[in-house]
């Protein structure tokens, strides 16, 4: 079996080679790389890795003919160029090329994010609603599984410069403090990935299928609390109000519209947002990641 993950160097994409090459079934596992400088020593070093130069942006550089199953996960870029336009170009790439030399791929595993099933009002999760109506749509492909996870807990670690220093603290643009919002750790959704890109039992119905991926339900309070265990000192939290929220993000995101973006998907998650309207699930079915946060958060300090 061949597996294919594009692009390979994310987060989620290198856990996910990481599971597969561990697995049993010994998949020939390939990843797209803009630079191989990027590839780790320890896939490079793996006889069952295959490590090519690509890149979304650049559809000829893309060859799905000897993949049984594909991986896609559409990044947000950050060059002030609009993220949902780019998203849209580099998943019609991606769509081309499976329907111009992946006639062997009979599984196509999109990852998304809860929410994108919704046109509007979620903010920077609408560069996944493009990539699942056009990769989802794609033709001669027996089985699309569209994967929705919730936030990821890794996310709090822009928190770690902050959490460095003396008095520790950490800004929170969720308000407020007491705000209930469900997490799922980067291994679990590399776990689960793994799993359904090696399996070959189809679901039932017709494609696209919709799989949500929860974990445990986190308050800014618990996060709080949790670094201050970790750490063994009392942590602060600073909110960011809602009104200043996309300031917030410019000091971080200078070009074009990705501030605005980010503060928008944030925003939809805050009472009165899409996400925080529609909590109930949209998937066609459930699963629910192990990880605590504690566990996530000590691998940062290596305790």
């Amino acid at each position: 079996m061949q597996i294919t993950i594009i692009p390979a160097s994310t987060r989620v994409g290198t856990d996910t080679i990481r599971y597969l090459l561990a697995s049993p079934e010994s998949p020939t596992v390939i990843g797209y790389y803009r630079k191989l400088s990027k590839v780790p020593e320890e896939f490079s070093s793996n006889p069952n890795f295959i490590a090519k130069q690509g890149d979304v942006e650049d559809a000829s550089s893309l060859d799905f003919s000897s993949s049984d199953a594909v991986l896609s996960i559409t990044p947000i870029w950050h060059d002030g160029r609009d993220v949902v336009e780019v998203a849209k170009q580099v998943s019609h790439n991606v769509r081309d090329r499976l329907v111009e030399t992946g006639t062997s791929v009979k599984k196509l595993v999109i990852l998304s994010s809860l929410g994108a099933q919704y046109t509007e009002g979620t903010g920077a999760i609408a560069t996944n609603h493009a990539a699942e109506q056009i990769l989802g749509s794609t033709p001669n492909i027996p089985q699309i599984l569209i994967v929705r996870p919730v936030y990821f807990m890794e996310n709090w670690i822009t928190a770690l410069e902050t959490l460095n220093s003396d008095p520790p603290f950490f800004y929170s643009t969720f308000t407020p403090s007491t705000l209930r919002i469900p997490h799922i750790a980067i291994k679990d959704i590399a776990l689960s990935l793994s799993r359904n890109l090696l399996s070959t039992t189809p679901l039932p119905g017709p494609s696209p299928h919709a799989l949500e991926l929860h974990g445990p339900t986190y308050s800014v309070e618990d996060v709080q609390a949790v670094f201050s265990k970790v750490l063994g000192k009392e942590v602060r939290v600073e909110e960011i109000p809602k009104e200043a929220v996309e300031g917030f993000y410019k000091a971080v995101f200078s070009e074009g519209d990705v501030a605005k973006y980010y503060a928008d998907m944030n925003n939809a998650i805050l009472e009165g947002g899409k996400l925080h309207e529609n909590p109930e699930p949209t998937g066609d079915v459930r699963l629910e990641g192990e990880t605590g946060l504690e566990e996530v958060v000590r691998g940062w300090f290596g305790v």
